[in-house]
């Protein structure tokens, strides 16, 4: 309130216009906080709805971890720990399942002494639309049995035929194919990149995701320019946006991306 001639007079302010703690809120901010209590709950409501819209779509990978799924096919090691399995239906005859083992310790799995035999694996399955992994125990030896059995095509399966595809800039990101499959969502990006780093250390391979120019989704298993596994060198880059030039090269029902991880730049 103000005296006669304009000037505050501290002694008669209105106690309603002076929050206290203590005390009752006024009654001016009451009706303020009833007035705008509407449009602040709408109006958080739409920036949720524009967040989670700009959100990639996490996929529809899936860890199927209520049930032990077996595997029996022919066991490579090269580039990766992988088994092939002869299925008609499936692209070139034939179904590659990767295998993993749990946490991210799949380096640790000893398979140089059963490579190219016909075997059956037990483990947890994580399936992304036509693409498989066994997760396997790694600390349990009964996972893995070598049979003394036949296989058809076993032949093809270990040795698939390989197609030159011809060499290709890409632009996309790496990725560790485990979460990318269904452990993990998200699984690429920005908010991953500690745990793919961690994976692909751990011996977990590493695929490049990219979009196709009509937005397809292109995911590439990574090796280095040979075709070997890809080199540690590649971490600090792992889940950044890059580019490179390399050689796309189909082995059986698997497309690989080979090039080295010097051939990569970050855009």
């Amino acid at each position: 309130m103000t005296a006669s001639n304009g000037i505050i007079d501290p002694q008669k302010k209105n106690p309603d216009e002076m929050f206290i703690g203590w005390a009752p809120a006024p009654s001016v901010d009451r009706r303020f906080l009833l007035a705008a209590l509407p449009a602040g709950l709408a109006a958080s409501a739409g920036a949720s709805w524009l967040i989670a819209n700009e959100l990639d779509d996490p996929g529809a990978g899936a860890w199927l971890t209520n049930a032990t799924h077996q595997v029996t096919g022919v066991l490579a090691n090269h580039p990766y720990p992988m088994i092939r399995l002869a299925d008609p239906k499936a692209p070139f005859g034939m179904r590659t399942v990767l295998v993993v083992a749990q946490g991210k310790c799949t380096s640790d799995l000893t398979l140089s002494e059963v490579t190219g035999q016909i075997v059956k694996a037990s483990g947890v399955l994580v399936q992304r639309k036509e693409r498989q992994m066994l997760e396997v125990p790694l600390f349990l030896g009964d996972w893995l049995s070598v049979l003394d059995a036949n296989v058809e095509n076993a032949q093809a399966l270990s040795a698939p035929e390989t197609e030159s595809l011809g060499q290709a800039q890409l632009a996309g990101t790496i990725m560790d194919s485990k979460c990318f499959f269904g452990v993990m969502k998200p699984s690429l990006g920005k908010t991953h990149k500690a745990c793919a780093s961690l994976c692909i250390r751990g011996g977990i391979p590493p695929s490049f995701w990219a979009r196709t120019r009509d937005g397809r989704e292109s995911v590439l298993l990574m090796t280095d320019a040979q075709g070997g596994p890809m080199p540690m060198d590649i971490l600090p880059l792992v889940a950044d946006p890059v580019t490179a030039q390399g050689e796309i090269v189909r082995v059986g029902d698997i497309l690989q991306f080979r090039a080295d991880p010097g051939d990569y730049q970050r855009i």
